[in-house]
């Protein structure tokens, strides 16, 4: 699957939504909002292991964390 700066994406496994900043091949980097500590959170994570949220035009997404 190929991931692009912006997509929303998620942990095959469940958790928050993220955002793409970059990727290649193999890796993706995203960012999120760590809420319990009010700060921003980076890392690079195998991109076998996201899919993309799809979000409908009308949806608001909201995490459950």
């Amino acid at each position: 699957m190929e991931f692009r700066p912006g997509d929303l994406v998620q942990l095959k496994s469940g958790g928050r939504s993220m955002t793409v900043v970059k990727s290649d091949k193999t890796n993706v980097d995203v960012i999120w909002y760590g809420e319990s500590d009010d700060a921003l959170r980076t890392a690079t994570i195998p991109a076998v292991c996201l899919d993309v949220i799809e979000l409908d035009d009308d949806e608001d997404f909201e995490d459950d964390e």
